[in-house]
């Protein structure tokens, strides 16, 4: 009796799913590693044995929603901000003197915030808006 011998069976591998696994894997590392760049100078970074403490400013002009109008602490009208800045800021002063700091109101109306900036222009101050940093 003859016994047959079975069919071999020929294994093809696809190596196209090898290529792409091989360029997922290189797409993965290029992006989770770390580059760096080799710099030609070496650079020397100041080093501070203490930060300097910055002195709160002297003019803060405070204007809420409802339209109330507070330099430095004390309630004034609109009408009297030209004179009560020109009172507090003289012309020999240093910008960081003359600056005056608007804390407005979030809800504040600009027509509320216009004749602030108006008057310390008129005054010759230097203007600065405070805000807060969103998170």
């Amino acid at each position: 009796m003859r016994v047959r011998k079975g069919r071999r069976t020929q294994w093809n591998l696809s190596f196209a799913s090898m290529s792409d696994i091989a360029f997922l894997l290189i797409i993965f590392f290029a992006v989770v590693g770390k580059f760096t760049r080799a710099t030609e100078r070496e650079v020397t970074l100041p080093a501070a044995e203490a930060a300097e403490r910055m002195e709160p400013r002297d003019i803060e002009l405070v204007i809420t929603a409802d339209g109330v109008y507070t330099l430095n602490g004390s309630r004034i009208f609109q009408e009297a901000l030209v004179e009560e800045l020109q009172s507090l800021i003289t012309p020999d002063m240093d910008k960081e003197r003359r600056t005056v700091v608007i804390y407005g109101d979030r809800d504040v109306e600009y027509n509320l915030i216009k004749p602030a900036i108006q008057a310390i222009n008129k005054a010759g101050g230097e203007l600065e808006m405070a805000v807060r940093v969103a998170n």
